[in-house]
Parts: C-alpha cells; structure tokens; sequence
C-alpha cells in the first residue's frame, strides 16, 4: 500500500520565498520545482520525478531539484545519488543547505533525515512543505501528539490538504482501537473538501475503507480515484488489490490452505514463501524453521525448508527434511501429499513432476498467489520468457503486491533482448520493494547486461550492504575489472 511510499514524500521544499516560505535553490527551474513539489505531496511520484529532472534539464543548477528528486524515489541507489548531489552545489549557509545535509547524514546512517525541519519550520511558518517534514521529526521521535497538534494548526493556517492527510494517517498508523482508527476518517473529508481533483484524496478515503473490511465502499472509492485521475500511478494497482482482498475473505475464494491448526505456523510459513521467492534463502530458512516450531507435525515446511537447503548447497539437510516432509505428509491435504511426494521424487530420481503438480494445481486454485507464483518459479527453465511474461503479468494483475512476479519478468524481457522494458520492471520491483536486497541485485544484472559496469557496481554494493551474500561476489569482480 502507499502508506509505507508516504513516509518517503514529505519533505520541505518549495520555491521563491514569501508569504513566510523559505527560499529554494532553484535558479531558472522554480516553476518546474513548485509544480513537482505539489505532485509529490499528493503521493503522484512518477509525475513529480518527471517534472524534477524537467527542471534539472531546464537548470542543471538546481540544487533543489536533485534534493527533491531523491525525496521522490524510493530506490536507494538513485535516491544517495540525488541527495549527494543536491549537496554538493549547495549554497553555503543558506537554510535548505541544512536539510540536504541532515539528509545525506540520514543516508550514511547519522542522524534523522527530518532533523533540520522543526527549527526551518518555526522561523518560516507560512511553508505547507516544512510543517510536513517538522511532523515527520516529531513522529519519528515518539512525540505524535505534538505533531498532530502542528498539523492541525498548520493545516487550518495554510489551508493545505495534504497536512490534512499526514494527520489522518496518523491516526491510521498509531490507532490501537477501531475508535482511535475512526479518528482520521474527517480529516480525509477535509482534504477531499480543499482537493477534489486530487486523486490521491479519494485513495487515502478507500484505504480508511478497505482497512475497515469495508470492501464495496473501498472499490468504489477506488474508482472514483481512478475516474479523477487515471494517470495516478496507484489508482490502477489499489483497484485491483481492494478486488481481490475482497476475493480472499469471501468463502468463493479458491486457495490452497495449508494443513496445521497453528496460525503461528501458518503466518511463518507464508513469510517463509515470501522470501523464497526474494531469493533470501536464510530469512526463508529461519521462516520455515519457525512454523515447524509452532507446528512439529506441519509437513509442508518440512518440504519448504528442504527447498532453502537444496539452494544454499546444504545438501544433506536438505535431504533429511524431505524425509521427515514425507513421513509427516500423512498430516497433510492431498496437495501438499502430492507436492511433497513429487520434491522427494525429483530429488532422487532427477525428474520434474513438482512443476507438473503445480501446473495442475493452479487451474484448481486459480486465486492462490503462492501457486501462481510457483507455477513460474519452479517452472521457469522449462516453459520459456514468453509464458513466464504472460503468468507474471497475471499475477501481479491480480495481486499487485506479489511483486517479486516482476523480478522473475524482467530476467524473462532480458532473455528476449528486450531491454527497455526489462529495465522499467525491475526498477518498478526496486521501487515497489526498495528495502529488499534481491531487486537491487537484479537490476545491477540488467546494468552489467547492458555494459554499464559503474552503476552495476553501486547496484550490487547496495544489494550486499542489505544482506545478500551472491552480491558480494559481483562487488569483488566488478572492482578489480574497473580498476584495471
């Protein structure tokens, strides 16, 4: 959902000073600043990234665009690069020069990134962009109350509706009773009220909705978002999510369920498949391990976990819990018995009727994400990129937040030779998951693909400062190939 994105936007900017606004650092490019900045405040990413590096190729001076550039992108590679960049033309002493600095500290891991905004904020009272980034502070720093407050009273002064917004979600975030949750719901209104073409008005409204359970009032405030803006990047992708949560809670929903009677174990193992599929094969290992001490008797984990052995070379481990998933599965569905007996098979025997019982399984449980996804991930090498583009783009229609069907896409489009689209899917992966290691590893293979070796090394850098162990490696080649 966006609510995790919005954390990203709300920083202080805006253009010319007046009215009590603090100066930017825009040079020629103030309009293209100030159109970008109110795009990104109503959450419209792509379209404020598009209108920063308007204005950066308008003035490449403008140090305020490359601020506000990396304050709009979620991919962390991009996003350092921006920062330190806005930095380095910065003008010494001058009052946005203190935000690019504490946001390049924040981004080498000293300090806050909103850390300049509270004291900015007091002595510029009239700027809507820094009351945001002076809320972000105080929520970060456990003070929600204070900001809230600021908010409020920042809000009716400067009439600006994406406060309106920041304090709604922060009775969403914080709310520990469906009353406290209820609370945000009129300061939505208000921001539908001062910003009835902003999309993002009506999705913030949906989302209040879809977290109620309400799904009928959530889809079709959903496409009352869409029918203001279809250009907005998430009216599309939260339709289609609010459809099908609304799919997974009615008892038509055709999903495999898995065999235990622990939701513990159910909820490790889900994570467990999750992170299989971002190829964090220890996190998945953990995963299983944990579902298999809520439930000793949970034979599918067993099976799972057999699997992130077999892929971390362990051999031997891997072969003794396909053991015990096989003298477990008479605990299991007929699935999983079959899913668990066709691993055993083609582990001793070298065959592939796992795929096969997926493919099978899939046309049975035609929702179920994890089996849409296997019927890629445990296929790929047979079916070829087309049917794999084609199964992808079914599953992420489906399920817009099964993002990693666009890391297993973007290899598909490489290995078609089609370059620009393989590059705009593993970047919306990145995006979509900026603090997962694996997308960042696959887009600096998309950059060595393409012989850019420079930004492939900053994407694998990133890729195993995060934790991924096959990066490592890549860091080491490309440094000594660069050097040479």
């Amino acid at each position: 959902m966006k609510r995790i994105l919005i954390l990203l936007s709300f920083l202080a900017i805006s253009c010319q000073s007046n009215s009590g606004e603090m100066s930017r650092q825009a040079g020629q490019a103030s309009n293209e600043l100030m159109n970008g900045l109110e795009a990104m405040h109503h959450v419209r990413f792509a379209e404020a990234r598009a209108l920063f590096l308007e204005g950066i190729e308008k003035d490449p001076n403008c140090a305020s665009c490359y601020l506000n550039l990396g304050n709009a992108e979620q991919d962390r590679v991009l996003r350092r690069d921006y920062l330190e960049t806005a930095l380095s033309m910065a003008k010494k002493g001058h009052p946005e020069t203190k935000i690019m600095e504490a946001a390049v500290n924040w981004i080498n891991g000293e300090g806050g990134r909103f850390d300049a905004h509270p004291e900015l904020y007091k002595k510029y009272k009239g700027d809507k962009f820094l009351a945001s980034g002076a809320y972000r502070y105080l929520q970060f720093n456990d003070r929600i109350v204070e900001g809230r407050e600021l908010l409020l009273e920042a809000g009716e002064r400067l009439n600006a509706g994406h406060l309106y917004n920041l304090l709604a979600y922060s009775y969403f975030w914080n709310a520990e009773s469906n009353e406290d949750y209820d609370k945000g719901l009129p300061f939505i209104e208000k921001y539908i009220e001062l910003n009835p073409n902003e999309a993002n008005a009506y999705d913030s409204l949906a989302e209040f909705h879809l977290n109620k359970g309400e799904f009928d009032k959530a889809i079709e405030t959903y496409q009352l978002a869409f029918e203001v803006d279809p250009e907005f990047e998430w009216a599309t992708r939260n339709l289609a999510l609010a459809k099908y949560q609304e799919k997974m809670a009615s008892e038509d929903a055709k999903v495999i369920k898995w065999t235990s009677e622990s939701d513990e174990a159910k909820s490790a193992f889900n994570m467990g498949m999750w992170q299989l599929y971002n190829l964090e094969w220890e996190q998945a290992n953990e995963s299983f391990s944990s579902a298999i001490e809520q439930d000793e008797s949970f034979a599918l984990a067993y099976a799972m976990r057999a699997r992130t052995h077999f892929l971390m070379q362990n051999q031997s481990s891997g072969a003794e819990d396909l053991d015990i998933a096989v003298s477990m599965s008479i605990n299991a569905s007929a699935e999983e018995k079959k899913m668990i007996l066709t691993l055993y098979n083609d582990n001793q025997l070298g065959t592939n009727s796992f795929n096969q019982v997926v493919e099978r399984l899939v046309v049975r449980y035609p929702n179920d994400s994890f089996l849409r996804m296997e019927s890629i991930f445990a296929t790929m090498s047979d079916i070829g990129p087309d049917m794999i583009i084609r199964r992808g783009k079914e599953l992420y229609t489906m399920n817009p937040n099964f993002t990693p069907a666009l890391n297993i896409m973007g290899y598909a489009y490489m290995q078609k030779d089609e370059m620009d689209l393989a590059k705009k899917t593993l970047q919306e992966q990145v995006r979509r998951q900026a603090g997962k290691a694996n997308p960042y590893d696959s887009l600096g293979d998309y950059y060595l693909e393409v012989n850019n070796n420079a930004t492939a090394l900053k994407y694998f850098e990133q890729s195993s400062k995060m934790g991924l162990k096959a990066s490592e490696s890549k860091v080491d080649s490309l440094k000594s190939l660069l050097s040479d």
